[in-house]
């Protein structure tokens, strides 16, 4: 067979879904992420393109160290590309644009890969499960509030926010969940189970707060 530019077209054509659809599970997961609005202008473009990179090497690791491997790699991308917004401040100050922490890199994709392997089951669901039990816990501020009052000594001093979370930091928070899970749970849910249980646990009591 001879193979016109006319046929790779048509081939092209073909497949375009399949590589639409990651495409669009990523935007989608982008958006549904809260941590976007901290970044400077763009910033959602550049994280999509290099997670579409790094998509391949997530969901072909063979083991949890090469996944970690690959989601350090990431970070260390994201605390060298991506910046922060410029934000003006309640007092009226201007805190200015500056290199993303690598805590509000790893949160960012924690939710991306949260929706794009957990809730949507990317490339397909007998990988997505295998794959689910590496994926990390994507921290929040109230997250990270009642794991310090329930582990105090795990980090001295525990971080306030995301943004003052470094590598080391990250690292130690995950061990904590992964603790709280075999204590609290024996063990029966996982990393990725604990953003949706407590997320929804801490701010549902923050809506009763405020209420009452």
């Amino acid at each position: 067979m001879v193979v016109t530019k006319k046929l790779l077209e048509v081939r092209a054509e073909r497949l375009a879904p399949y590589l639409a659809k990651p495409r669009n599970i990523v935007d989608m997961a982008l958006s549904f992420s809260a941590m976007m609005r901290l970044f400077r202008e763009g910033s959602k473009e550049i994280f999509h393109n290099q997670i579409m990179d790094y998509l391949p090497r997530f969901i072909n690791a063979k083991s949890e160290d090469e996944f970690k491997a690959v989601h350090h790699d990431f970070c260390l991308w994201g605390t060298t590309a991506i910046n922060t917004a410029e934000k003006e401040q309640k007092d009226g100050s201007i805190k200015n644009s500056a290199p993303a922490s690598y805590g509000q890199i790893a949160k960012t994709l924690d939710v991306v890969l949260h929706v794009v392997i957990h809730y949507a089951h990317h490339p397909n669901n007998e990988t997505a499960k295998a794959i689910s039990k590496w994926l990390n816990t994507a921290m929040d501020t109230k997250m990270m509030a009642f794991l310090s009052d329930c582990y105090p000594d795990a980090l001295k001093p525990w971080p306030k926010t995301i943004e003052q979370v470094n590598k080391k930091e990250y690292e130690a928070i995950q061990k904590t969940v992964r603790l709280f899970i075999q204590e609290e749970h024996l063990g029966k849910i996982r990393p990725v189970d604990v953003d949706d249980v407590y997320w929804e646990v801490l701010n549902r009591k923050a809506v009763q707060s405020s209420i009452e």
